[in-house]
């Protein structure tokens, strides 16, 4: 693999993505695997809520759960992607542990329901295994895990541990002990948070941080506060002033409604400020901010100004 700028992106061969739902921490994955494959790198891009869309973003189909090639990046690496469904990493788990083949369709199909219902946290721990599967050999340079939303993260990364504290021996107890041990590895994985900077996506993403940190050792990469408004120094100036200074006289209706989007825009990089200071306060991780682009509609395009934004980021 080529040396890649910005280190953080493969500090570790697993990047695990979450923030909030709504955050745009999809997006912020695709881009963080558009930089490493622009880069290099061959990168496997992993949904794990089973959003088919990113497909497209990245200039290829819709993901399944079988491994696509999303994008060959001219000059550079490859972009892969597929989803991880609990029942596949079922039946891959039995297969890994040699099951016979009739047996493993049975099981794959009828048991884990019934498994998984007696077992809580068995579901996480079997894609997160599946994970770790391909991290052990090595199936790309860097894995990319788009994770579910923070308030399901935290249960998701946190399933290995739980079960070790019910699961006393056994292969369950064996398959916890290497997810954890990958979690647990600057080396092997880290966590990238994303949020807005609006108060309920910091108050989640300042407890997922500690969640992840304190209680299970995680390593983290950048924060990254998605969809920043521009600091316009302009805004300072009272439009009916800086219209005097132009040599222009604004009717009275004008000047109110340039007055009131002024103070809006003025209260809204106020509080975008606050936002980030709470972060930058609360989380040990360095910070990352993205543009918010007028858009109604993310396309490759948008996801590769996105891309650069991330590979300049002085971190």
């Amino acid at each position: 693999m080529r040396s890649m700028q910005p280190s953080w992106v493969t500090d570790a061969r697993v990047a695990v993505v979450a923030g909030k739902g709504g955050v745009g921490s999809t997006t912020v994955a695709a881009a963080l695997a558009l930089v490493a494959a622009q880069q290099g790198a061959d990168v496997l891009f992993i949904s794990i809520d089973g959003r088919t869309g990113v497909g497209p973003l990245l200039g290829g189909p819709p993901l399944t759960d079988e491994t696509v090639v999303l994008n060959r990046v001219k000059g550079g690496g490859t972009v892969r992607g597929r989803t991880i469904p609990a029942s596949g990493a079922f039946a891959d788990y039995l297969e890994l542990k040699k099951v016979p083949r009739l047996v493993r369709r049975a099981a794959s199909a009828a048991s884990l329901d019934v498994i998984a219902a007696a077992t809580p946290g068995l579901e996480h721990l079997l894609v997160l295994g599946k994970i770790k599967e391909l991290e052990r050999t090595r199936a790309a340079d860097l894995i990319v895990v788009d994770a579910p939303p923070a308030g399901h993260a935290a249960p998701f990364l946190r399933s290995p541990a739980a079960l070790l504290e019910v699961v006393t021996d056994g292969a369950v107890r064996e398959q916890a002990e290497e997810v954890s041990a990958m979690l647990g590895d600057a080396e092997r994985c880290q966590a990238v948070l994303v949020t807005l900077a609006e108060e309920t996506p910091v108050n989640e993403v300042i407890e997922l941080a500690v969640d992840l940190q304190d209680e299970l050792l995680m390593s983290l990469g950048p924060v990254v506060v998605n969809a920043c408004w521009p600091d316009r120094p302009g805004m300072s100036v009272q439009p009916r002033t800086a219209a005097k200074n132009q040599g222009v006289k604004l009717p009275n209706a004008v000047a109110a409604a340039l007055a009131g989007s002024v103070a809006f825009g003025r209260a809204r990089l106020e509080q975008q400020r606050e936002q980030i200071e709470r972060v930058t306060s609360s989380v040990r991780a360095p910070l990352i901010e993205l543009p918010r682009l007028t858009t109604t509609q993310l396309g490759p395009a948008e996801l590769a100004i996105l891309a650069e934004r991330l590979r300049a980021a002085p971190v």
